[in-house]
């Protein structure tokens, strides 16, 4: 029997190097994280971390993207989500980065969907 799982790690703001423009690369910008991994588990995990996948790797891995410049929301999305595939758990993840502070009008960002191959 096949058990799913969804692990959701939402809507997390840090400070993040990110942007193609020469201004961007001097300073941190705040963007948005949100993951939601599925998980295809061979038992019900009984109240045991060791039986499921947590998110405190996934939060850490968020935290870490202000030491490393980004130039594409899109190259931070598929680092994330490829850190959250290394776990044979892991079935499929998607992953939403949004630049907060570009536009008074609104956000602007990408979500991409990974699955195992």
């Amino acid at each position: 029997m096949t058990n799913q799982t969804r692990i959701l790690v939402r809507d997390f703001v840090v400070p993040a190097s990110i942007g193609i423009y020469p201004h961007e690369k001097t300073s941190l910008q705040r963007i948005r994280v949100s993951l939601d991994v599925l998980l295809t588990l061979t038992e019900i995990p009984q109240d045991e971390i060791s039986g499921t996948l947590s998110y405190e790797g996934m939060v850490q891995d968020i935290r870490d993207l202000k030491n490393t410049h980004y130039n594409l929301v899109e190259t931070i999305a598929e680092h994330l989500a490829a850190r959250v595939l290394r776990d044979p758990r892991a079935a499929q993840v998607s992953v939403r980065v949004e630049k907060l502070d570009i536009y008074d009008e609104g956000i602007v960002g990408t979500e991409i969907i990974r699955s195992r191959t």
